[in-house]
C-alpha cells in the first residue's frame, strides 16, 4: 500500500487547467498574429524548416514533467516488505468460582480456593487478546468482574476473592450456572468459553434445567475439581487465623470431600473436560490448549518493516522531458527537412 509524506501537496495539480487555458491562448494568438502578417504561401517560403506544431509537444512535455515532479514533492512512499497473515482474535472466557467455606479445606496446599486462584492467575498470564469475566458463587451467586481486556484488574480481584463476599454459605451450582448463562446472553459473545471452579460439595439445587440450555446453545463447560478423596476438615477463620474447624451438631469434625459424580456430570452434559486432582497441576495447560480452540483466525495484510521513498521513480523522469522539452528547437529536424524537400519536389514535377 502506497503512500504520500505531503499529501496536501496534490493542491498543486489545481494548476494544470491554468496552464492549459494560457497555453491555448497563446497558441490561438499566436496562430492568428501570423495569419495577420503572412500569407500562407509567403509563411511557407520565409519559415520552410519552421516546424508550427512543435510547440505542442513541447507543451505536453512540459505538462507530464509538471505532474511528476508535483508527484515527487508529496515524496511517494512504498512498504519495503508486504506478506498475508492472520491474526489470532481473543476467545471470551468466563471463570465462575465457589468461595464457599468448604472450599477452604486443606486437604490441597495452601487450601481448595488458593489453589483455584494460582490456577486462574497463572491462566491469566497466558491469555492475550483474550477478555475474561468472573462469577463467585456459594449459597448465591453474582457476577464479580464483567468481561475485560483489563488481565491486571482481574488477577487483582481473583485474589481478593474470598467466602465473606456471600451469604448464605453452601454451593448452589445451579445458581452460579445461570447467573453466568444470564451474563453470557448480556454479553453477546459468540462463543463463550465457561470454567468451573469447586468442590461441588454440599450440593443444593439440581442444574438439570441450566445444564441443558448450555448443551442446546453448545457451550462447553469445563470444571476444575478441588479436593481429594480423603477429604479435610474446614477451618473457621478469623482475621485470617484459623481458630477451630467446623463440627456437626453431635461436636464431630465435619469432613469435607469433594463431589466429583456431580461435576463430572456437568462436564459431560455439556461436552466439556472434567480436569480431577490427577491433573491438578497442568490445569492451566489443559483449559489454555482448550481455549485457543475458541481462538478465531482472522486473514489481514501485514507491512513488515519501514517506508521507503521512491520520489526518484518520479523526479528522474521529469528532468529527461524537461531537458528534451529544452533542447528541443521548433525548427524541423533534418529528416523533416528533406522530407518536406523531396514532397515539394515530387509535387512540381
Amino acid at each position: 500500500m502506497y503512500k504520500f509524506v505531503y499529501p496536501n501537496r496534490a493542491l498543486l495539480f489545481i494548476a494544470i487547467p491554468l496552464f492549459l487555458i494560457i497555453f491555448i491562448i497563446f497558441y490561438h494568438k499566436r496562430k492568428k498574429w501570423i495569419n495577420t502578417y503572412f500569407s500562407i504561401d509567403n509563411f511557407r517560403q520565409i519559415s520552410n524548416n519552421f516546424a508550427l506544431n512543435k510547440v505542442i509537444t513541447k507543451f505536453i512535455f512540459f505538462l507530464i514533467s509538471y505532474v511528476l515532479i508535483v508527484i515527487t514533492l508529496m515524496n511517494p512512499l512504498e512498504p519495503k516488505k508486504t506478506v498475508s497473515s492472520t491474526k489470532k482474535e481473543g476467545a471470551d472466557v468466563f471463570i465462575v468460582l465457589d468461595i464457599s467455606n468448604s472450599m477452604l479445606a486443606e486437604d490441597i496446599k495452601p487450601n481448595r480456593l488458593e489453589k483455584a486462584k494460582q490456577i486462574i492467575k497463572t491462566l491469566l498470564l497466558k491469555f492475550g487478546s483474550d477478555r475474561v469475566g468472573v462469577v463467585l458463587f456459594a449459597g448465591d451467586a453474582f457476577v464479580y468482574l464483567p468481561l475485560t481486556i483489563d488481565l491486571g484488574m482481574a488477577s487483582m480481584m481473583i485474589s481478593e476473592a474470598d467466602p465473606l463476599l456471600i451469604q448464605p454459605q453452601g454451593t448452589n451450582i445451579n445458581k452460579a450456572l445461570t447467573t453466568t448463562f444470564y451474563a453470557i446472553e448480556r454479553s453477546r459473545v459468540k462463543k463463550p468459553f465457561v470454567i468451573v471452579f469447586s468442590d461441588g460439595e454440599n450440593f443444593e439445587e439440581d442444574p438439570h434445567d441450566i445444564l441443558k440450555r448450555y448443551a442446546d446453545s453448545k457451550i462447553p463447560i469445563y470444571v476444575v475439581a478441588l479436593g481429594t478423596p480423603e477429604g479435610a476438615p474446614i477451618p473457621l477463620k478469623q482475621n485470617s487465623d484459623i481458630i477451630g474447624y467446623k463440627r456437626d451438631r453431635n461436636g464431630d469434625l465435619v469432613i469435607t470431600r469433594p463431589n466429583i459424580m456431580l461435576l463430572s456430570s456437568i462436564a459431560t452434559a455439556t461436552n466439556g473436560i472434567l480436569i480431577d486432582q490427577q491433573n491438578l497441576n497442568r490445569a492451566h495447560e489443559i483449559l489454555f490448549d482448550e481455549i485457543k480452540k475458541y481462538q478465531y483466525e482472522k486473514g489481514v495484510e501485514v507491512y513488515i518493516g519501514q517506508y521507503q521513498s521512491v520520489y526518484l521513480w518520479f523526479l528522474i523522469p521529469a528532468f529527461v522531458l524537461l531537458l528534451i522539452d529544452f533542447l528541443m528547437s521548433e525548427h524541423k529536424d533534418k529528416w523533416q527537412f528533406n522530407f518536406q524537400r523531396f514532397i515539394n519536389k515530387n509535387i512540381d514535377l
